[in-house]
């Protein structure tokens, strides 16, 4: 996807029609709409301005109208998705405030699998309007533990990290259940001299509870939690 020049404004901060010549046929959201239709179907790597354009019915130059390039395509896609969101009344309780944006972000990454790649690729800089409305939302959810700025922020950054990586160990077939179950590690210990699985395995007990890929992704979030507030919450 080429890009003819860059902006140093944000997508949102640029205006209705900057550009001269004559006005957009479309809006943002319908430029939006068609780029995460093709995107949800065949991947980030099947958007180009020809075929968004074709999908449309008009030329590729045109778009230059509404965005620079790929960066802008793939904000409008961010924000459009993020729309999603539902936000639920703030209870002030910090774990169940952001389990509640957590498990909608994760299943936000399972509906739209171009969006974890999209994600890494859109500056903090380029949030748009429904980013912002979930960032907000995530801030309120940390206020209760009364954290500063820097923590706030590096909080709500390893968080939405972890949600993240683990949609795409998912996206990959990962399944905790399937590690309890497998037979590779009990078989590589009579293999090996491997002293503390071989005694971790020896005191596992059979009525130990098993693990899931739910259970996995609420443990992580409690633990990154304990560690981004004081005291552990």
């Amino acid at each position: 996807m080429t890009t003819p020049r860059a902006s140093s404004t944000s997508l949102w901060l640029r205006g209705d029609d900057p550009k001269p010549g004559p006005r957009r046929t479309y809006t943002l959201d319908q430029l939006a709409d068609v780029c995460v239709r093709i995107a949800d179907a065949e991947g980030l790597h099947a958007l180009s301005m020809r075929r968004i354009a074709d999908d449309l019915g008009t030329a590729a130059a045109s778009l230059y109208r509404y965005v620079d390039g790929k960066n802008d395509l793939l904000a409008l896609m961010v924000n459009q998705v993020a729309a999603e969101y539902d936000y639920p009344a703030l209870t002030g309780n910090v774990y169940t405030d952001i389990f509640a944006m957590l498990d909608q972000a994760r299943a936000l990454l399972r509906r739209h699998p171009w969006l974890r790649e999209g994600l890494g690729e859109v500056s903090s800089l380029n949030l748009g309007p429904n980013s912002m409305r979930y960032f907000d939302h995530m801030v309120g959810a940390l206020a209760q533990a009364e954290l500063d700025v820097n923590a706030t922020m590096m909080g709500i950054s390893l968080l939405s990290g972890w949600v993240s990586n683990f949609a795409g160990l998912e996206a990959a077939g990962f399944s905790a259940s399937a590690i309890g179950e497998s037979e590779h590690i009990p078989t590589m210990l009579a293999h090996g001299d491997y002293p503390h699985l071989t005694a971790l395995l020896a005191t596992t007990e059979s009525t130990t509870a098993p693990v899931d890929n739910d259970a996995m992704f609420r443990a992580g979030i409690e633990a990154l939690l304990f560690g981004i507030i004081p005291g552990g919450g």
